[in-house]
Formats: C-alpha cells, structure tokens, sequence
C-alpha cells in the first residue's frame, strides 16, 4: 500500500516583497533554510501519512467542507519568529489577526472535524495561521533579528482566497517538492 504526506493548505503566489524577504533569508547562511518560493502556502491541516487509496475519500469530504466556505481576502505582514527565545521557524504573521484569523480559522476547523471523521488525529495545538518562509538549523545568525526588525511592518502580500489545495508533499535533500492532488474551489 502506498502512502502519501498530505497537507490541506492554501498556496500564497510570489510577491516581489515575499521574493525579497526569501532572498534576504537565503544569505544568512546555513543556520537559515528559506522555503522555496513555489511552495509557500498556508496550512490549513496537515493529514501526515495517507493511504493512497484514501484520498479519493478525502477529497470527497473536503470538496463538501468547502462548498459552505465563501471566497475570502488575506494578507500577510511582517517576520516572526517561533518561538521567541531559540526560533526555529521563520513566519509571516496575518496582515490583521483579529479580522483575518477566523476568515482562515473556520475552514481549518470544519477540516479538522471533517477529516477526524475518517481516522486523522486531531491537531492538539490552538490552530495559529501563518507563513511559513523559513526553518532555521542551529543556533541562528544575528542578522536574523535585524531582518525581523526592518520588515516587522511591510506588508508581504494580499490574495484573495478562491480555493484550497490538497497537496502531496515529498521530502527530499533539497527540501520538500508538492503536488496538487485536489483542487478544491471555495463558493462564491
């Protein structure tokens, strides 16, 4: 039986200030791994190891979640890091939390119950959408919280949300590669 990493996200196209960001991060050395720019996206629910054969299924319970899902705006704003004291995970935080977290909250939680109907563990943590630009390795560079500082208010990017993607995501040495298994358009 084969199986699949799987992920329900959002894919966040290229802006020229994300390209700027992502290159900025790529020369603070090694410590700092940015994301590829074809694969920024917004998790919405990571599924983890599916069943080949499954997702057929879950493309069938997703396809209904979305349905009741309108189409949205979202916007991104700023560097992040997480945690605080030792980051691991470089982010773009939501361009105004309070207004756009439950744009993005309610279908990641209707997800979440839909595809805990079919064996897929709940998530434990609070959801907290966000941008993933990069991992960071060991102890992290100096510069990295300069950078932080100087985009803290730069607004990365606006979308306007029409659809969610199943995503197969395959790791290799050169970070991970994604393929659309399901599109998956909001109404409306």
């Amino acid at each position: 039986m084969s199986l699949y990493r799987t992920f329900v996200g959002l894919k966040v196209p290229v802006t020229p200030e994300l390209a700027e960001v992502l290159d900025w991060l790529g020369r603070l050395g090694p410590a700092v791994r940015p994301v590829r720019a074809e694969c920024l996206h917004l998790t919405l629910k990571f599924l983890g190891e599916t069943p080949a054969g499954q997702v057929g299924d879950i493309v069938t319970r997703l396809t209904e979640v979305v349905s009741r899902c309108g189409v949205f705006d979202l916007g991104f704003r700023g560097i992040g890091l997480m945690p605080s004291h030792r980051p691991r995970v470089v982010f773009a935080d939501l361009d105004d939390p309070l207004h756009d977290a439950p744009k993005v909250g309610g279908p990641a939680a209707a997800i979440e119950d839909s595809m805990e109907g079919l064996g897929f563990a709940r998530e434990s943590r609070p959801y907290r959408p966000h941008l993933t630009l990069a991992r960071v390795r060991g102890r992290p560079p100096v510069e990295l919280d300069e950078l932080a500082e100087v985009f803290k208010e730069v607004l990365l990017s606006e979308l306007t949300c029409t659809e969610f993607e199943l995503i197969r995501s395959d790791l290799g040495s050169g970070g991970a590669r994604y393929t659309t298994l399901a599109r998956l358009p909001l109404s409306g």
